[in-house]
């Protein structure tokens, strides 16, 4: 068991607002970068390098995602201003690693980038989109991650992660509904014009 942590731990920051009212909708406004198959594939691996307790809970691979923003769902017409808005923001290529995991306080798992500025600015171009709309929203601490399972009290993960490389050319305006039927629907996609070149760290 030397090679396996088991807790809490929330490194490199405080932890983000997990009481937000926003994440309690049964259905909600999400924008974020989904990973391609392959990088889905790389994170089912590292799942199976996990102990899980009984009772775990895993997101199914095409819902795996790193928010970027997240609100509450939005009348046609504001929906209509934030889509006009968000194809202003200029998506650039970017390779982001993913290279540590961990679990939260809140019981969840996650697999964190290492940091990217570009990641940060994408961020904070989405965020200014989604004021020019005129869609209020709250600010909690931007912690990239992607959640990779739930309910995981008493889980261990390994010490060790090999990076999984990950090239982001595009994100998604999503519907998510968190009441069943479980779904996200894509409303919007919006991706690096092709001669745009990558980003560095």
């Amino acid at each position: 068991m030397d090679d396996f942590h088991r807790g809490d731990a929330f490194a490199n920051g405080p932890e983000p607002d997990w009481d937000s009212p926003a994440f309690e909708r049964q259905r909600h406004l999400l924008i974020a970068l989904f990973p391609e198959p392959e990088v889905q594939a790389a994170i089912e691996a590292h799942r199976k390098e996990w102990i899980w307790p009984k009772g775990h809970y895993f997101p199914r691979s095409p819902r795996l995602h790193l928010t970027l923003h997240c609100f509450g769902d939005q009348p046609k017409e504001v929906e209509k201003r934030l889509r006009e808005a968000l194809a202003q923001v200029r998506v650039r290529p970017m390779s982001l690693v993913l290279d540590s995991s961990r679990t939260w306080r809140n019981d969840i798992a996650v697999l964190q980038p290492a940091e990217h500025g570009a990641l940060r600015t994408l961020h904070a171009d989405i965020g200014r989109a989604v004021q020019k709309a005129g869609i209020v929203t709250e600010t909690p601490t931007f912690t990239p991650h992607i959640t990779i399972a739930r309910r995981t009290e008493g889980a261990a993960y390994p010490m060790r992660l090999p990076p999984i490389p990950w090239h982001v050319r595009k994100f998604l305006l999503v519907r998510s509904f968190t009441s069943h039927p479980v779904e996200h629907k894509v409303l919007a996609t919006y991706e690096a014009d092709e001669e745009d070149k990558e980003d560095a760290v």
